[in-house]
């Protein structure tokens, strides 16, 4: 594989995760204001895709998974590079546990309340970020542990299997938001500390995490290999069509809820992250887009962890709401939307500086 080849396809992840962070930090927001402030039945269908629902799947659900996705993108790339520079495989597991308590902590501060610094209002296990350290775990054991793809993709798959058998047989088969066997599981080993303000599972639902993140290092290998553009795409494109063709089948029998990570909904959407991963490789390697638009997706990608930090614990909104406040008294319904855009703004003249300044923060 050429360098200028490996750059190419490290830039399509990165496209691929700012893309995802351009909606999680800013547009999503900027989106659900605007169409919101015009009051419309007609726009219901617009504001029910950008919103999280108990089933079903939404534009808007894909943006978890595809975060998980990606971190498991770049595993192949970091993983080979680190132990072909002299580093041990006890070493990089020690780089991994680092790695994994620090999103904890992280974790903890955008949504765990740890900066309350009171026991009564702490939560363990409640963001993205912790499902991200353990679904990054997961993949760590499978792949260091277990060298042939066959067996990896065994595994991976078994994660899904032994998730579906524990929801249907343990849990009987109800898929409440209070009933499911994954949210029994969180009351009973979480306790006084579970995230009781959303209907979001986590212990066991990292089964369905560890699925997701590896199955972005499937696809990072297949990018990987060197193979050529167009086989590249092909098995990106068949692999996102079966796992999504999976996906809708099985939410005949299994429901597809987003919240407790189902089965049907893990295929879904590892389907659509294939699918977006060669749409990202299509125009990052094979078209070689370099325009404007790619440059300020690839701004949010190569620093995603700070830009969810500062969208999830610095309160640049008031920030914002201080220096607009002003603007009010001109827009009405649609001040809302001029907050929010100005947050944006300044996120993203934060996340600008630090991509001039060649400064990028990675866990």
């Amino acid at each position: 594989m050429t360098q200028n080849g490996k750059f190419q396809r490290l830039a399509c992840i990165d496209v691929l995760r700012g893309f995802d962070m351009f909606f999680l930090v800013g547009a999503g927001d900027i989106l659900r204001n605007f169409f919101g402030a015009f009051h419309s039945d007609a726009l219901n269908p617009v504001l029910y895709q950008l919103d999280h629902h108990w089933t079903g799947f939404t534009a808007w659900d894909i943006i978890m998974p595809l975060f998980l996705f990606t971190s498991g993108l770049s595993m192949p790339f970091s993983f080979s590079k680190y132990l072909g520079t002299g580093h041990t495989k006890a070493q990089l597991y020690g780089k991994i546990i680092k790695r994994f308590v620090i999103l904890f902590v992280l974790g903890w501060i955008a949504q765990g309340n740890l900066l309350d610094l009171n026991i009564n209002t702490f939560h363990i296990y409640c963001n993205t970020l912790h499902s991200i350290a353990f679904g990054y775990l997961i993949t760590s054991l499978i792949v260091l542990n277990i060298s042939k793809l066959k067996p990896q993709l065994v595994i991976a798959a078994s994660l899904v299997v032994v998730y579906w058998l524990l929801l249907h047989f343990a849990g009987g088969g109800d898929f409440s938001k209070e009933g499911n066997f994954a949210m029994r599981v969180d009351k009973l080993l979480l306790g006084r500390f579970i995230d009781g303000t959303h209907q979001y599972t986590w212990t066991l639902s990292s089964l369905g995490f560890g699925a997701t993140v590896i199955a972005g290092y499937f696809a990072g290998h297949i990018l990987k290999q060197g193979f050529s553009a167009g086989k590249t795409l092909k098995a990106l494109s068949i692999i996102g069509i079966s796992l999504v063709a999976g996906g809708l089948l099985l939410s005949l029998q299994s429901p597809m809820i987003k919240p407790i990570w189902s089965p049907s909904m893990i295929l879904l959407s590892g389907g659509i992250c294939y699918l977006l991963l060669a749409l990202s490789y299509l125009i990052t390697d094979k078209w070689q887009f370099n325009g404007w638009w790619v440059t300020g997706l690839q701004i949010f990608g190569l620093n995603s962890i700070v830009a969810y930090m500062f969208h999830s614990a610095i309160p640049l909104r008031g920030i914002a709401r201080t220096l607009l406040h002003g603007f009010e008294q001109f827009t009405g319904d649609f001040y809302p939307t001029v907050v929010v855009t100005g947050e944006f703004a300044l996120l993203f003249l934060i996340l600008w500086h630090l991509y001039r300044q060649k400064i990028f923060i990675k866990v």
